[in-house]
């Protein structure tokens, strides 16, 4: 690979650490911002909530409406749009206007990811198109481990307004990188009413994207509740859970690493399936993990090598399938993501309401193994109508460069 692509894959790959950071800043930083505001965490927690549904819905419509744009400027106006959106946060002292501020700023989450991957794919050679997808979302990945434990660390030593303030000026500084690193002229086929009907009516395009529905789902529908679960089933100190979730971040930027190694040798959709089942693996074992802390991590261990390297791993998979429909695909991707974070996590509050304590926290494996044996499930039918239909029968083309 050519050093001046991997400089602008790092420019990439860093941007999405900007977008994965600001995204979960704000929840490490929710008592500090609920006192702030003056409202209750409950109410503070729709600040989560209101920029993980805007981004959902926006991510595949803005795809569309951005399309003709150069794919640099676009990154780079949505790096803006971060820094200008968290400096704005960083002034504000009631909750209203943050819960704006909030939905206009999720606009560059929701067109940053799925973009950078679409200008990743069209910076290097076709035979490296899946490892380079897979890097650029090892920003995310990063971000992931980071995010929230920095915004609490910052909200309780500094306070929430410089936790804005720091997202702000990491965001001017993946403009200034994508500015001198990214070249002009990338740009991606023009979405059309035509091509949005070729997807929608592509039933292994639409089996992909389901399948990120699903383990987004289980895997957040567990996650959600891995803190108040330690605690009942170990009694764990702060100190233990800290430690569990760094486990979790850990094997979500390895995971993913492996995935950046790999992805072109073994094949994506390949990578999706050893990735789901070691996540089924770690789901079945997580009602057997009450009272010891050896099992918990294993759990934790299974699902964060599995969570990330599997989205990248789909996103990858999806631009291999349909190629020139990649912005679009990967897009609708992003928002299968947030889907699944809204159902999974609202589906296991339903079951704890229902069976409090420890049993409850148990079962959610009841809720979280089917989804990932439909998503297995689903994911194979995915592989096997696209080698049982010639690729006329898909989306075609490749992305294109100015």
């Amino acid at each position: 690979m050519a050093s001046r692509s991997r400089a602008s894959l790092l420019a990439l790959c860093f941007g999405n650490f900007i977008i994965g950071t600001g995204t979960l800043i704000v929840p490490g930083m929710l008592p500090q911002l609920a006192e702030g505001l003056g409202v209750s965490l409950p109410v503070a927690g729709q600040l989560v909530t209101a920029f993980a549904a805007a981004t959902c819905v926006g991510a595949p419509v803005l795809a569309s409406l951005t399309s003709r744009f150069d794919r640099r400027a676009l990154l780079i106006a949505m790096q803006l749009v971060f820094v200008f959106g968290h400096l704005g946060a960083a002034l504000l002292s009631s909750f209203w206007p943050m819960l704006f501020v909030r939905v206009l700023t999720s606009v560059g989450a929701a067109l940053y990811t799925a973009q950078a991957a679409s200008a990743a794919s069209l910076l290097v050679p076709a035979s490296e198109r899946g490892r380079a997808i897979a890097f650029v979302f090892l920003g995310w990945s990063v971000a992931s481990v980071a995010g929230l434990p920095l915004g609490s660390y910052v909200a309780a030593v500094w306070g929430w307004r410089e936790g804005f303030a720091l997202v702000a000026a990491g965001a001017a500084l993946g403009a200034a990188g994508l500015q001198l690193f990214v070249p002009r002229g990338l740009h991606v086929q023009a979405v059309s009413p035509a091509m949005w009907r070729s997807i929608l009516r592509d039933p292994s395009l639409m089996a992909t994207v389901g399948v990120t529905a699903l383990f987004a789902g289980a895997g957040f529908g567990l996650f959600a509740y891995v803190v108040p679960a330690a605690k009942s089933f170990l009694g764990a100190s702060p100190e233990v859970v800290s430690g569990l979730l760094v486990v979790f971040g850990a094997a979500g930027v390895a995971g993913n690493m492996l995935a950046v190694r790999y992805m072109d040798r073994i094949g994506a959709a390949n990578i999706v399936m050893i990735c789901l089942v070691a996540m089924l693996a770690a789901h079945l074992l997580w009602p057997w993990t009450q009272g010891s802390i050896a099992l918990v991590a294993v759990v934790m261990l299974g699902c964060g090598l599995g969570v990330f390297a599997c989205n990248s791993s789909q996103q990858t998979r999806l631009a291999a399938m349909a190629p020139a429909a990649a912005p679009v695909s990967i897009a609708l991707n992003s928002s299968a993501i947030y889907l699944g974070q809204a159902f999974g996590p609202a589906a296991g509050g339903v079951l704890i309401a229902h069976v409090p304590g420890a049993g409850g926290y148990a079962l959610l494996a009841a809720i979280t193994v089917p989804l990932l044996a439909a998503a297995i499930a689903l994911s194979q039918f995915a592989s096997l109508r696209m080698r049982s239909q010639p690729r006329s029968a898909h989306v075609q083309g490749r992305p294109v460069t100015g």
